[in-house]
């Protein structure tokens, strides 16, 4: 009972969605990834692209579920191996 939402919820995922890496990611995905990387907060973010912090934060939690990670400093890091 417990145990099953607990480890669904607890660990970035890693199946299919992790895989697809940075190609799965939208353009308006790519530019948050980009300014997250910079170190930018949620509201920074929102001024540069035009939209909520709330909605930026959706985009970030589509990221790391795109990505299979979990923090921001993880998405930094993505993006510094890619470059």
């Amino acid at each position: 009972m417990e145990e099953h939402g607990t480890s669904a919820t607890s660990a970035p995922r890693q199946g299919r969605a992790a895989t697809a890496g940075w190609e799965a990611l939208t353009e308006t995905e790519r530019s948050i990834a980009h300014l997250v990387s910079d170190g930018l907060t949620n509201r920074q973010v929102a001024r540069r692209v035009s939209l909520s912090p709330h909605t930026v934060n959706y985009h970030l939690r589509a990221i790391f579920r795109k990505l299979g990670i979990g923090s921001r400093v993880e998405v930094a890091r993505h993006i510094t191996h890619s470059a």
